[in-house]
């Protein structure tokens, strides 16, 4: 496979939980749901959200006869509650560690028109698409240069792997450190700047929080071989192969980007098969 010329980001990866400013809406009778505003449909303060039209006049349900509901403030309409919007808010955030919120079950639930519902029963969210958030739980081994970047105030771009082909611009809102002797994130809160319309709906999610780009010649990571010396990569030459020593100087997942390789120049994507396969290796 040839080396190419590319791009890595660099960046902390992350556990995290997204943070909404919504408000839930209950029925306030029983009777038969109709959904009047679209789902996503952003609504004002007077624009009716739903009708709850009590037993009795159930079959009416074209003209104005029930209870009409209206938000209190405006914002994104959505008829999927998870059940942790009380639990989860912008103010509540600091209650929760990383273990905390991995036990926390998200359990979507939808209504539809036409539906039966009693009093109480939970029909739709309203949410602050200005105010989205993202409590992140950086994984361990940040180093220094990366911590001191990462403070309160300071932009950042954020990658979501369930939002894929886009990034999302944030704000650090709060930090919260390990310890006072090591002062590196074990949280982060997020201001969404920028935003996909699947983060009304996602809760748990991992994102990358990208602190760089790296640009030059890339290849497969698992092309590395690992020498007494440091890397090597296997080149094909002459019915066999050469060893050509490679410095890794940035790397994801996926892929490296190394120093010593030319653009193009051809490398043996999976080296175990130069010795399973007997093949000679020249030097």
């Amino acid at each position: 496979m040839p080396a190419k010329r590319g791009e890595i980001e660099q960046g902390v990866g992350s556990e995290g939980v997204i943070i909404r400013d919504e408000m839930v809406y209950l029925s306030p009778t029983g009777g038969t749901l109709r959904l009047v505003a679209p789902e996503k449909s952003r609504a004002r303060t007077d624009t009716t959200i739903a009708q709850v039209v009590p037993g009795e006049t159930q079959r009416r349900t074209e003209d104005n006869t029930g209870v009409r509901l209206v938000p209190e403030k405006p914002g994104v309409v959505s008829f999927t509650v998870d059940g942790l919007e009380r639990i989860l808010t912008p103010s509540s955030w600091v209650d929760f560690d990383a273990k905390k919120v991995s036990e926390l079950v998200s359990n979507p639930v939808s209504v539809k028109s036409g539906m039966q519902v009693e009093t109480g029963r939970t029909l739709f969210r309203v949410i602050d698409n200005y105010r989205v958030y993202v409590l992140v739980f950086p994984e361990p081994g940040i180093t220094p240069s990366v911590s001191r970047v990462l403070t309160e105030g300071r932009k950042c771009t954020l990658r979501f792997d369930s939002v894929p082909g886009r990034l999302c611009s944030a704000k650090i809102v709060s930090r919260v450190d390990s310890t006072r002797d090591d002062p590196k994130p074990s949280a982060l809160l997020l201001e969404l700047t920028d935003y996909p319309h699947e983060l009304y709906y996602l809760r748990h999610v991992h994102a990358k929080i990208i602190t760089g780009t790296q640009r030059g010649i890339i290849i497969p990571k698992q092309a590395l071989v690992k020498g007494k010396d440091g890397y090597l990569v296997y080149i094909p030459a002459n019915l066999g192969v050469d060893s050509k020593p490679v410095t890794v100087i940035a790397g994801d997942e996926s892929q490296v980007m190394c120093e010593g390789l030319r653009e193009g120049q051809r490398v043996v994507v999976n080296p175990y098969v130069v010795h399973e396969a007997g093949i000679t290796v020249w030097r």
